[in-house]
């Protein structure tokens, strides 16, 4: 019953933004749709997490109203980066992360950055009908929430179908309740680094080709691996980015499991570097 509750929530919010002209998301160069697309993905979550899930009503009121105020009037990354300081300062306050198995006010610190880094990281896969979304499913699922990852469904089929967008209140919702789902397990930033190894891929893999470009590396561009890769993979690339996010958030608590994520980021980046060279020549 539930399930059928989700997808009607999803079709009256997916209706009345087409009905109305609310929250489109219009077709620019650097956008694939060619058509104005409902980008409700966040009102909805918001209203799901509102009837049948237990989570703070002020913060998800906050980045969905934030997310909202993005969407419509394009932020600048500055504004974002000091709205996702605050929340971030929230998370840790409230769940202790610990670096190593060390807390302190420097990885307190340390954590504030790397919140703001994973919201970054979710916005930049948040780019292919169904890749953020499926990424979330299988999060929420490899952390035991099933519930939730259910909750994702209706919203999955209606993005992977380009029918709606996450839009910035959506990502901030996923990853406000990715990180409280994850944290409820594990509390260790080098874990939860690896378990979310896809998006902080793309974080850092971003910053180092933009500086080695000599690029500004907080300006959005269209070379992420959802962008680079389908070129030379086609429609294959979606299930290999879900065999990424599965590949790297299996990988036990462990040393090892360092030294193994490292390896294959490190390749990854090479091929990915390589590829945007051979693609600007």
């Amino acid at each position: 019953m539930k399930l059928l509750a989700y997808f009607l929530i999803t079709l009256v919010i997916y209706y009345i933004s087409k009905k109305y002209n609310i929250l489109l998301d219009y077709p620019t160069e650097r956008k694939n749709h060619h058509k104005p697309t409902p980008q409700v993905g966040g009102v909805i979550l918001f209203t799901i997490l509102l009837f049948f899930f237990d989570y703070p009503f002020l913060v998800l009121f906050s980045l969905l109203l934030f997310g909202i105020l993005d969407d419509m009037f394009k932020l600048s990354y500055k504004q974002k980066f000091v709205f996702e300081i605050v929340i971030a300062i929230y998370i840790v306050y409230r769940y202790k992360l610990t670096l190593f198995e060390i807390h302190n006010i420097f990885t307190d610190i340390f954590a504030t950055l790397w919140i703001v880094a994973f919201f970054n990281g979710l916005n930049m896969i948040d780019g292919l009908n169904g890749l953020s979304t499926g990424v979330s499913i299988i999060y929420l699922s490899m952390l035991y929430q099933f519930e939730l990852a259910l909750s994702y469904l209706p919203i999955y089929i209606f993005n992977f179908f380009g029918k709606l967008f996450m839009g910035e209140s959506g990502i901030l919702i996923t990853g406000f309740i990715l990180l409280s789902s994850a944290v409820s397990l594990e509390n260790d930033m080098v874990y939860l680094t690896i378990f979310f190894g896809y998006p902080f891929y793309e974080v850092v893999a971003s910053f180092i080709r933009r500086v080695i470009s000599k690029e500004n590396p907080f300006l959005a561009d269209r070379k992420h691996l959802h962008h680079i890769f389908p070129q030379k993979m086609g429609n294959l690339f979606l299930p290999f980015s879900y065999l990424l996010a599965f590949l790297f958030a299996s990988l036990p608590k462990s040393y090892m499991s360092i030294f193994y994520y490292l390896s294959i980021s490190i390749i990854l980046f090479l091929i990915h570097f390589s590829l945007i060279k051979k693609l600007n020549n």
